[in-house]
């Protein structure tokens, strides 16, 4: 890619405050030194950018379960931290054109949400008192099937979420937000023609966005890659200490992990399987 758009090159997006790079810490916070738990750090990214985006691992309907169900200590840590509001990419859009507030699990047949674990995480955050909010672009499903999985619809979707996004954090400034995606639309990396939403979110709003990238070592082919069982098995003591998972900053992190483009800190498990 070229030159990083500037603020005012997206019309139509609020202006937010603009927050380049991570403050300074705060007086009597606990450093995060090296690998540490999901929750620890969550709320490290909290301490350090008012936005965070984490991800799962989907491919289809398939999915690493674990991925979710990381999320659901990531929001348990994250309202100790006094977060309150989960955006979705997987949550339907209210009656109204309006993002939200969902207050109520949304009912569904099929597709993710329909997943246990995907209920059970949207389920801990309504628990909680935690208002959710969808930020999909609103897609025209009556179009040709072959322009849905193109490249200019491809950003024109990443566009629109970070679109919606900071339209959401234009309404409530005040109030952090845990930002909940697929894969690697939260990365601040563009890889060729492929524009994410993460990379458009921080052009957009002048945030700096934590990412917790939780795709490392997740087996989406089902291959079991031999460079990734040899990572897991130079730290089995440490996984083990951690209950299986563990995150670490991106900067602390050993090779290959310290290459991971676009992201602040990603998580490794023991286990990665797709379903």
């Amino acid at each position: 890619m070229g030159h990083r758009p500037h603020h005012d090159q997206t019309p139509g997006v609020p202006d937010l405050p603009a927050i380049c790079g991570y403050p300074e810490k705060k007086g009597g916070e606990a450093a995060v030194e090296g690998w540490c738990s999901v929750e620890e750090l969550a709320q490290w990214g909290f301490a350090h950018s008012p936005v965070v985006m984490a991800n799962e691992a989907h491919n289809g309907l398939k999915r690493c379960i674990r991925t979710r169900e990381i999320g659901i200590r990531m929001i348990q840590a994250a309202h100790q931290a006094g977060v309150r509001r989960l955006a979705m990419e997987a949550l339907p859009w209210p009656d109204g054109n309006r993002p939200g507030p969902i207050r109520a699990i949304p009912s569904r047949d099929g597709g993710y949400l329909a997943q246990p674990e995907m209920r059970r995480l949207i389920t801990t955050a309504l628990e909680l008192g935690w208002s959710l909010w969808a930020y999909e672009a609103v897609i025209d499903h009556g179009k040709d099937p072959a322009e849905l999985v193109s490249t200019e619809f491809t950003n024109w979707r990443e566009r629109e979420q970070a679109k919606n996004l900071c339209q959401l954090l234009a309404a409530a400034p005040e109030d952090r937000l845990l930002v909940w995606c697929g894969n690697g639309h939260a990365t601040r990396h563009a890889a060729g023609e492929w524009v994410p939403m993460g990379y458009h979110f921080a052009a957009m709003s002048g945030i700096q966005q934590f990412v917790i990238d939780q795709t490392a070592t997740v087996d989406f082919n089902g291959d079991g890659k031999p460079r990734v069982q040899e990572m897991l098995a130079s730290l089995s003591g440490t996984l083990a200490a951690h209950g299986g998972s563990a995150g670490i900053l991106r900067d602390q992190a050993p090779p290959p992990l310290d290459r991971s483009q676009g992201v602040d800190a990603v998580v490794v498990s023991t286990e990665n399987t797709m379903t």
